[in-house]
């Protein structure tokens, strides 16, 4: 996937506020057995500043994805969900947080659908 994206659309010289440049590329390997799911997704993508405005939102990154999904019973599906994303994003150090970041997220939901 790629393309770009605008905020804040304002005539020139001024505007736009963010315009954004980004692609993101990514492969799942999904396994599916009875009422159970297991996928795996990894992830790259890059996003380039191209504003006039001086924050740096140009960054770098992959993300990895482990998904387990289970269905006890039709209209029901619980998930429990890893996600470690690795990014380096010039514009932390302007907040005083490291450019360099890897963070990580465990979620779990149980929906009924109706």
């Amino acid at each position: 996937m790629n393309g770009s994206t605008t905020l804040i659309t304002i005539r020139p010289p001024i505007g736009p506020i963010v315009a954004t440049n980004y692609w993101s590329a990514f492969a799942l390997i999904s396994k599916e057995w009875d009422r159970h799911r297991l996928s795996f997704r990894a992830e790259r993508f890059v996003t380039s500043d191209h504003d006039i405005f001086p924050d740096n939102n140009n960054e770098r990154g992959t993300a990895l994805t482990l998904a387990y999904v289970y269905r006890p019973a039709v209209k029901q599906r619980l998930t429990l969900e890893l996600i470690r994303v690795t990014s380096g994003r010039p514009e932390r150090g302007f907040l005083g947080l490291a450019p360099h970041a890897t963070e990580t997220q465990a979620q779990a939901s149980y929906r009924f659908f109706f």
